[in-house]
């Protein structure tokens, strides 16, 4: 197992002031704080496929070996539903975006590209309230109440999931299929949306923040059931807020093995050791950071909660004697 370095955090996204580096830079940054591996995060301003030609691309991957890094994943965030109007096309458009980073990931040495079933840029889609069990798609309607949009917008997203993974599969490239919401809320749905798909490269992206329960039998018994799926991981952690009388109210990322971590990461780590996974443990910075003085935390924040993840990390691996790297302990 090894640890990388998700370039999001140096998107400029959620910093002060919009700070970002480029994408080189952030590759020296995973080089610096002693990680094995940098994953592409194939959006602008990082590494969005169309504004890296083949020059840039070849730059890359001697700059990778000139740093003794490797080139992790390529990570995407995809929403492969079709629009809410006959003559609007963001299903097609996601599936040549993906195709492009497919072939990023295919020019560069990366052999995993991690993909969503449907994204909204939060949790919950604007009309999932109005569901009738599941969650719905359209406002409310005969077709919500039989589930039927639900059925329609699973469809979709399972047709473009089979097309872009026979694409990928021509590449030698597996998709890491992040449990996500929209369609797939949970690890259940994840692997049933696989198995539906029926793609020998289309994989999981499992992340243990994104478990729906954190009981160690639950951990190790979704583990144990990706097995011969698990390809990809995240290790950013989540910790809830809670009002006056104990209701969750907030969530906020907090760095993994600090004293506002929840998650029993052993636990999910040993997990990992069983079932054989050998890959990358990803760590990213996907929100806002807030500081002392409610401010939002900079460049400098986000590089220290990779220093600290990534110690944190490279101890656990190899107390359980799975760390397969070559980098210090401790940077």
């Amino acid at each position: 197992m090894k640890l990388s370095l998700d370039t999001i955090g140096y998107g400029g996204y959620f910093t002060r002031d919009y700070e970002s580096l480029s994408l080189e830079d952030a590759f020296r940054r995973a080089a610096k704080f002693g990680y094995d591996a940098a994953c592409i995060y194939a959006h602008r301003p990082l590494g969005f496929p169309g504004d890296l030609d083949a020059d840039r691309r070849k730059k890359l991957v001697d700059l990778a070996k000139e740093l003794d890094i490797e080139v992790g994943g390529v990570v995407c965030c995809t929403n492969y539903q079709e629009g809410n109007h006959m003559l609007l096309y963001p299903q097609e458009k996601e599936i040549m975006y993906t195709k492009a980073a497919i072939d990023l990931a295919a020019d560069v040495g990366s052999k995993v590209v991690r993909v969503l079933a449907a994204f909204y840029g939060y949790f919950q889609n604007p009309y999932a309230s109005q569901g009738y069990g599941s969650p719905a798609f359209e406002s409310r309607s005969r077709r919500v109440s039989r589930n039927e949009d639900f059925l329609e917008a699973w469809h979709q997203v399972r047709r473009a999931l089979k097309e872009v993974s026979d694409y990928a599969a021509d590449k030698g490239i597996d998709l890491a299929l992040q449990t996500h919401p929209e369609i797939t809320g949970n690890n259940e749905e994840a692997l049933q949306m696989i198995e539906e798909v029926g793609a020998s490269n289309l994989k999981i992206g499992l992340d243990l923040p994104l478990f729906e329960r954190f009981d160690h039998e639950f951990i190790r018994n979704t583990v144990h059931m990706m097995k011969d799926y698990m390809v990809y991981s995240h290790t950013i952690s989540l910790c809830p807020a809670f009002t006056v009388g104990g209701a969750p109210y907030s969530w906020e990322e907090v760095t993994p093995g600090s004293e506002r971590d929840p998650l029993p990461w052993d636990v999910f780590l040993q997990a990992c050791k069983e079932i054989g996974y050998n890959g990358y443990f990803s760590h990213e910075q996907c929100s806002p950071i807030l500081v002392k003085g409610h401010k939002l935390g900079g460049v400098d924040v986000v590089d220290e909660r990779y220093i600290e993840a990534r110690n944190f990390f490279q101890q656990q691996l190899r107390k359980l004697g799975t760390y397969s790297g070559n980098k210090p302990e401790t940077v």
